[in-house]
């Protein structure tokens, strides 16, 4: 079964298939179809993690190509002389915000190991909707129009995204250069992102504008696999991705929470339903924000945040009849784990 964010990218995963091509190949192609169609869902500039459940090998995989940090870069980036933190959105926007991109390096790198049909072949409806455009969805249109502000912040992205602005019902979306990035992409693989010109242009852009990302940055980038989480939830076995990401250690933690309840006997739109879930998401977050981080520089310590005596520990502070607030919710203490 194929679903995305977009009917076309949902469409190029079908088509994957029908070719003959694997899950892996048409998660590769919906991924760089939503580069094109759904930007803020898809995209060659950031990163991202995979969770694989092998039918083949019955071995679970994960895969984490998240961002890293440029070698330039330094924990006081984002300050101001003073110390205090630097609230002009550099942390969050432009040049200076950017991390090395490995969304290209960790699509090539499934395909290498899963890949059944030519890399090339999974790049090109991406390539086609690049170059003769698709017409925006009211969803896509919506989206421009918010952050209208931002797209006009750059010369390059005012030029692209917002074209037809303030109109974009009936409108198409063609984006010649990223067609031209992609048809390198997929003659060259991977070091057609993160060699040559396009690596070239990056680092000069970054340069210009105040960027940290080098060339050296681009060509040293790897994903790195990982092994998967792996839990179980009363009957349910859950494969999920582990540190870096915290999204599927939190998830667990919060069913863990709830199981201190008995929601099975709950009315599922009940007020009591709902506050024990936001109490246990609060809780879990939590946790996110004291003991979650990247695992080469900091122990996560996902046995015991994941622990029964944890749990019960965290379960206990939830009161039935009174919303906590998220800045109150009890610490972990390090000294106990």
């Amino acid at each position: 079964m194929i679903t995305s964010q977009h009917f076309l990218a949902t469409a190029v995963g079908e088509k994957i298939l029908n070719k003959g091509g694997n899950a892996y190949d048409a998660s590769i192609a919906i991924a760089f179809t939503l580069a094109v169609v759904l930007p803020r869902a898809g995209n060659i500039g950031g990163g991202g993690f995979m969770v694989i459940y092998d039918g083949e090998t019955k071995k679970p995989y994960s895969i984490d190509f998240r961002e890293k940090a440029p070698e330039f870069s330094s924990k006081d980036m984002y300050l101001n002389k003073d110390g205090t933190f630097n609230d002009l959105k550099l942390s969050t926007f432009g040049y200076l915000a950017s991390g090395v991109p490995g969304t290209v390096a960790g699509l090539w790198e499934v395909h290498q190991k899963f890949g059944s049909l030519p890399w090339n072949v999974l790049i090109e409806d991406a390539i086609y909707f690049a170059e003769n455009g698709f017409e925006i969805t009211p969803f896509l249109a919506d989206i421009l129009l918010r952050y209208s502000e931002d797209l006009s912040s750059f010369p390059e992205t005012k030029e692209i995204f917002q074209k037809h602005y303030p109109n974009f019902k009936n409108k198409m979306l063609v984006q010649s250069d990223l067609a031209n990035t992609l048809r390198i992409i997929a003659s060259k693989g991977r070091d057609g992102f993160y060699k040559g010109e396009i690596a070239e242009k990056i680092s000069s852009q970054m340069k210009i504008n105040g960027g940290l990302i080098t060339k050296s940055d681009l060509q040293k980038y790897n994903p790195v696999w990982r092994e998967p989480l792996i839990s179980d939830y009363k009957d349910t076995k859950i494969i999920t991705m582990g540190p870096p990401s915290s999204g599927g250690l939190h998830v667990i933690q919060m069913l863990n929470i709830l199981d201190n309840f008995n929601v099975g006997n709950l009315k599922s739109n009940s007020a009591y339903t709902y506050h024990l879930l936001a109490e246990s998401i609060r809780r879990g977050h939590n946790n996110r924000s004291h003991f979650v981080g990247d695992p080469k520089y900091f122990n996560v310590p996902v046995k015991d945040l994941l622990s029964k005596e944890r749990t019960k520990e965290l379960a206990e502070t939830i009161n039935v009849k009174k919303a906590s607030k998220s800045t109150v919710v009890k610490k972990l203490d390090l000294s106990l784990i």
